[in-house]
């Protein structure tokens, strides 16, 4: 409910919310539990000082206009950091806030305020009773806020009152995190993640189940610390809602494949897509403080508060700075602050349930693929991007192979299109935790081939077909570089008279293969043409990290045989994407950047495919190729891998034969170049 509705709505209808002071309390609390006695009385002791204070304030008359204004007083500003402690530091480094009354200017609004305030103590005693067995205890929100206030008045009791209620809290808060164990596995079996496919069934629940159940105390009790800070009487869903959101960056992004396959529940894909568009950001207090530590290296004139963007990883600002004497407008990025430690549990976690999906006997007879390798490739895409410096050298680098103008080869209309990476502002420092760069115009592609289409109706195809081209182009001939996450919240396209701008964003997942690398690249896209068994195991072998591979080289190229044997019937059977997931299933330890060059292929292709485009990447790559015969030559035939004839037969498939049907949707279809599409 929107709380431009509160006004209307009765207590029960508003939800049930815990004042500043409450919330307070149980946090002082729930960072106690589960510590050493020794910590247990630190953390108390800094409760107690912190409510001594506030006892010395002088209470404070709040005027409000509406119910809405009184609720957003009433629960006050909370830091929301990815830390319970640094939400704790930053409350005490603010200093006491004084206990409030709020008063209405409208007999109306009063009374909404008094019946709400009394409404959430009756409900909060209420929950109390229910958690001790009919009898009040120090164990509801309300209590723990009063006795921490009592506790900083000095008597002989004052030592076993902190033990019973250190104690009575311990149960409360083990009591939530024991449900939150529970609610991954409820949710899992229950008819909300309910799915046709049994696999994917089981996948969710044991996922769902293990993952939360494996979480270290610190990550469940900033799960717990959400809920405090949202409405009480949320149901299952909503809760499972807050611990995804609180969840490490590798279970997101597993769960987010997941929910493409379009086999879940109505409810539950509205939650993971309502999940995507929520991503939790770094509080601006947090930014602040980045900011000041970067004093010596940018002279900011302005900086939005408000995001421009938030991923799981990182997060973006828009920003204004002194250049060289002049104003620039810029884009601010940095890592989040502590990320690296969920990317380490994550893995940790994903590993061990990985090992139980993949020793179930249920999944190994529907022929699931290998869920390990998908775990371990979105750890190392996760990990690549943690590294900011990276990042900063491989757009630098991109600036010089992406940075090109070419004609749009399309009927409808001629134009030059721009290709432009933006510019990096270097730091006057050595070091920083920031990457600003150029700020660039533009819209994602849909919305401006929809605003243009009257002028240039062929706008989304003739851009796509041109990206795919250069894309190619470097990576298969070019020096080796390559972008893996080209879909189009990644590129911004500005349409004008002269030209069209292609501005390309993004270089987190990307990078750069050597030579014998694009040969092996060229070699397998040209035997799976001709259906060359001998060629297609020789060049994945070559491709493979050997000495990491779990089957023989011989045993792994008869079994390429069998497969080539079964004919190839549709367009994925004959696809890259599709032998990189059947080789990982086989035994096949592939190179990290293998696997990323397949997930910047299978985005490109969905591009294509949206786009209209009549034509598929390996008439495109083609022809690409086509134009380098000296290169394609040397490669193939040079090397005697194919023959002259079986070089030319390669070229006139791809273009003269039949096109292979696409395969129908499969049920199962979870593989590693579904991440990020």
């Amino acid at each position: 409910m929107s709380l431009g509705l509160l006004a209307k709505a009765a207590p029960k209808d508003t939800g049930l919310y815990l004042s500043f002071e409450q919330r307070l309390a149980v946090t002082y609390a729930l960072m106690a539990s589960g510590e050493s006695m020794e910590q247990q009385e630190k953390i108390l002791d800094r409760g107690i000082k912190y409510f001594q204070a506030v006892s010395q304030k002088p209470v404070q008359d709040i005027e409000v206009k509406s119910f809405n204004e009184f609720l957003t007083a009433f629960r006050g500003q909370w830091p929301d950091t990815q830390s319970v402690s640094l939400d704790l530091d930053l409350i005490e480094k603010d200093g006491p806030r004084p206990m409030h009354i709020f008063k209405a200017t409208s007999y109306r609004v009063q009374r909404q305020i008094d019946d709400y305030i009394e409404w959430q103590l009756e409900q909060l005693k209420t929950m109390a009773e229910k958690t001790a067995g009919g009898k009040e205890a120090l164990v509801s929100p309300l209590i723990m806020s009063r006795a921490m206030t009592m506790l900083n008045k000095s008597s002989e009791g004052q030592k076993n009152l902190k033990h019973m209620f250190l104690q009575n809290s311990d149960k409360f808060f083990q009591g939530h995190l024991k449900e939150f164990d529970r609610i991954g596995e409820k949710i899992a079996t229950s008819g909300l993640a309910s799915t046709q496919d049994p696999a994917v069934k089981i996948v969710m629940q044991t996922m769902l189940s293990e993952y939360f159940a494996r979480l270290s105390l610190n990550s469940k009790k900033l799960i717990v610390s959400s809920f405090l800070g949202g409405n009480l009487q949320a149901n299952d869903m909503q809760k499972f809602e807050v611990m995804v959101q609180n969840a490490g960056p590798q279970l997101q992004k597993l769960l987010q494949i997941v929910a493409r396959q379009g086999d879940l529940s109505p409810e539950m894909t509205i939650v993971f897509k309502r999940l995507e568009d929520a991503v939790r950001s770094v509080p601006y207090r947090q930014v602040e403080e980045l900011l000041k530590a970067e004093r010596k290296n940018y002279e900011f004139i302005y900086f939005e508060q408000k995001p421009l963007g938030v991923g799981t990883m990182a997060q973006v600002h828009r920003a204004k700075i002194l250049f060289n004497g002049r104003r620039q407008d810029v884009v601010v990025r940095f890592i989040k602050p502590d990320i690296e430690l969920r990317v380490q549990e994550d893995g940790r976690i994903l590993k061990e349930v990985a090992e139980i999906l993949d020793t179930n006997p249920e999944l190994i007879k529907a022929k699931m693929p290998k869920i390990a390798p998908l775990v371990s490739d979105i750890t190392a895409t996760v990990t690549a991007e943690l590294s900011q410096e990276d990042t900063v050298a491989r757009q630098k680098f991109a600036a010089t192979r992406y940075n090109q103008e070419v004609f749009m080869e399309t009927s409808g209309h001629k134009n030059v299109i721009e290709f432009h990476v933006p510019e990096i502002y270097p730091p006057l420092g050595a070091q920083t935790q920031l990457m600003v760069q150029e700020m660039v115009l533009g819209q994602k592609l849909d919305k401006e081939a929809k605003q243009w289409n009257d002028v240039a109706p062929q706008l989304k195809q003739g851009v796509v077909e041109a990206l795919v081209r250069l894309w190619g182009t470097e990576t298969l001939f070019g020096e080796g570089f390559y972008h893996s996450d080209l879909h189009q919240g990644n590129f911004l396209v500005q349409f004008g008279d002269e030209k069209i701008r292609v501005n390309l964003l993004d270089f987190g997942m990307g990078g750069k293969i050597t030579s014998e690398m694009q040969q092996n690249l060229v070699l397998l896209e040209t035997a799976l043409t001709l259906e060359n068994s001998k060629l297609i195991g020789q060049s994945l072998w070559d491709i493979s990290n050997k000495s990491a591979n779990t089957v023989t080289e011989a045993k792994f190229k008869s079994l390429v045989a069998e497969k080539v044997k079964q004919g190839f019937k549709t367009k994925e059977d004959a696809s890259a994407e599709e032998w990189t997931k059947w080789s990982l299933n086989h035994g096949l330890r592939l190179p990290y950047d293998f696997i990323n060059i397949n997930r910047g292929l299978t985005i490109l292709k969905k591009l294509l495919e949206d786009s209209g485009s009549k034509k598929d990447l390996t008439q495109i790559m083609s022809k690409v190729a086509i134009q380098r015969p000296r290169q394609v030559i040397g490669t193939l035939v040079g090397k005697d891998r194919l023959s002259t004839l079986e070089l030319l037969e390669s070229g006139r498939r791809a273009f003269l034969s039949k096109p292979l049907p696409a395969a129908p949707k499969p049920a199962v279809p979870i593989s590693c170049s579904h991440i990020f599409n």
